[in-house]
Parts: structure tokens; sequence; C-alpha cells
């Protein structure tokens, strides 16, 4: 399916959409999941049903009736193709803008009101285990800008929250959007693997996006100038101190240790330490360097004092963290060479 063939499948109205523009009612189509309200006044959806292909999955949201108030286990992000799309989060409305993205945690309480033809929702859904351990997991280990927004992204999904990505105007975003569904909704071989890659480079580019509306209060300092001196310390971590980090970005010294430790709950130099410890781990994980050239490469003289910093970081030594990477590697639900060695 290409975009041009995606446009068409999504805008041309199905049997589900005809009933609901005929009669107005919600209908499911999720069996065997049965449509009923609960005494608490809403439906409560299992995960049977949604993922008998995959733990990762695009729906079409269906248009001309509004669905009424749910919660359910896995997470949920809803991507605006065409349109808008009122929700009702957690008792509170939000308009959603055509090219924007909503993340919500499981157990949210959403409703969506009736949409009209030429507002088109898409649904991505994720088992909660998958979303955790094989998307955003992949970020925590990365260096650490994409740490400080993991564990900002993982505190706003971890009390039934969710984020909305001002992201309409980023186009490689909607590129990647888009061709993740032409994916979805094609007939190919290989379709789960294929959505797991691109839902790792959408992650990447909404960590670039990163402004974003929550239901949450706004910082008093821009997350843009934490990233950027968060930035300069991954980059410069071998070599950087927090005097020159202050000179650069025109900060007291003090000032600046203050914030950082504010901000991101660490200190200028265990920010260091964390740094020179998630290029170790991405070594150890990715190349065969020895334990030494690896020590060596991210900043430490002494071998000994390296492995000491690992165990207390990892609660393992170099030599163990490699292992469980490679074991934890070959037995990832999306490891192709596995599924074909098993068929």
């Amino acid at each position: 399916m290409n975009i041009q063939e995606l446009d068409l499948y999504l805008r041309r109205i199905n049997e589900i959409e005809h009933i609901q523009l005929v009669t107005g009612k919600n209908v499911n189509d999720v069996t065997p999941l049965d449509w009923k309200v609960n005494e608490e006044g809403y439906i409560r959806m299992p995960e049977d049903g949604f993922f008998e292909s995959g733990p990762i999955q695009l729906r079409k949201h269906h248009r001309f009736s509004a669905m009424p108030l749910h919660r359910h286990t896995f997470i949920e992000i809803n991507y605006i193709y065409s349109g808008t799309c009122t929700q009702q989060i957690n008792g509170e409305k939000v308009l959603l803008r055509e090219g924007q993205l909503c993340l919500l945690d499981s157990d949210v309480l959403h409703s969506i009101d009736r949409m009209e033809e030429n507002d088109i929702l898409i649904n991505i859904i994720i088992r909660k285990d998958i979303f955790a351990s094989a998307i955003l997991g992949r970020f925590a280990t990365g260096g650490i800008v994409s740490q400080f927004l993991f564990n900002a992204i993982a505190e706003d999904t971890s009390h039934d929250r969710y984020i909305v990505f001002e992201s309409e105007n980023y186009e490689k975003l909607q590129f990647f959007v888009k061709n993740m569904m032409c994916e979805a909704f094609g007939e190919t071989m290989y379709t789960q693997d294929i959505l797991y890659g691109h839902m790792i480079i959408i992650f990447t580019e909404l960590m670039r996006v990163y402004t974003y509306r929550t239901n949450t209060v706004p910082s008093e300092h821009t997350r843009v100038d934490l990233l950027e001196i968060l930035a300069y310390i991954e980059r410069n971590y071998r070599t950087c101190k927090l005097t020159d980090l202050a000179e650069r970005f025109n900060f007291n010294s003090n000032y600046l240790g203050n914030l950082l430790k504010k901000k991101t709950g660490q200190t200028f130099m265990e920010l260091v330490k964390t740094q020179r410890m998630l290029q170790a781990a991405s070594r150890l994980t990715n190349t065969n360097e020895s334990i030494e050239q690896i020590a060596e490469s991210v900043g430490y003289d002494s071998p000994g004092f390296f492995y000491r910093t690992f165990v207390l970081k990892y609660g393992m030594t170099p030599k163990q963290y490699r292992k469980m990477a490679l074991l934890q590697r070959s037995s990832s639900p999306f490891n192709s060479t596995e599924k074909i060695n098993s068929e």
C-alpha cells in the first residue's frame, strides 16, 4: 500500500461506519469484547481480541458515532490523520488537531466525541510490557538527554496520565507515521518487525519534538534550555567541567549545579558518570571491545575503578551485563532470525 492508496482506504466509509452513520450508535468490531458499561459508568476493555497478530496494532477509529467512556490495560497512541478530534480524558476536554499525537497510559479514563467524514483518527495500540521494555526502555540507555526525556515521559505515563505532542508541523514525523500506516494496513510479511522499527523512529522524532502539552503544571524553566545543557554534557562528558559548562550557557556555576540537581535529580558529576556508564553499557552490548578498552574509551584510567562504578550502577559486572544483553536480544519477540530458525 502506498500513500495514495492509504488515503483512499482511510477516507472510504466502511461497513461499520455506514451502520454508525445510519443509526448513530457505536458498533463493536472486536470479538469477544462486549460493549457493556459497568456499574462505575464506563467500559473496561480487556486485551483479548486486540493483539492476536502481534503486540503492536494500528486501527482506524470508526466515525459517525461517539465512543463511550472506557479504560484498557494497553498503551494507546492517537494520531490525527485528518481533521480534528475531541476527547474527554480524565474529565478534561482535549482537542486534537491534524498531525498531532496523543499518548495515553493504560487505565486512562477517556471517551471520543463523534467524528465526521473528514475527521480521521488512527489508534496505535501497544502491549504495555512491550512499550516499557522494547520501546521506551531503549531510550533510557541512549544517553543522558534521551534518559531525561524517557524519565519525563515515563513519569507522565505512570499515573493514568496522557501527553499531547504538538507535532503538526514536523513533516518527518508525519512521513514516518504514514509509512507505518501503509505497512499496517497493507498485506506484507514481517509486519510486526517493521512496525516495531517504525515505533523506534517515531519515538525518536517525538524526542525531538518534545514541545508537548500535558495535564501537569508547566515548569519554570523551558525544557529546551535544559536539553541543550544535557546535550552538551552528553557530547563532552570526557572533558566537561561544571565551570566550563556554566560559562558556555551564561550561568553561575553554583546556580547551574543546583538547577541540574533540581531538574534531573542528579548532580553535574553524577550526570557525567551516568553518561559514562550509558556509553559503557552501549559498547558492551554492541561491540566486542575488551572491558579495559571500554573503560579507557569512556574516560576511566583505572579499569578497577570503572569495574566498581559499573557494578554500583547496574548491580552486575560488565561481563555479566554483556551476557545478559546478548540473551535479551536473542529472546526479543521482534527477533526475526529467531522466528525463521524456529519455522
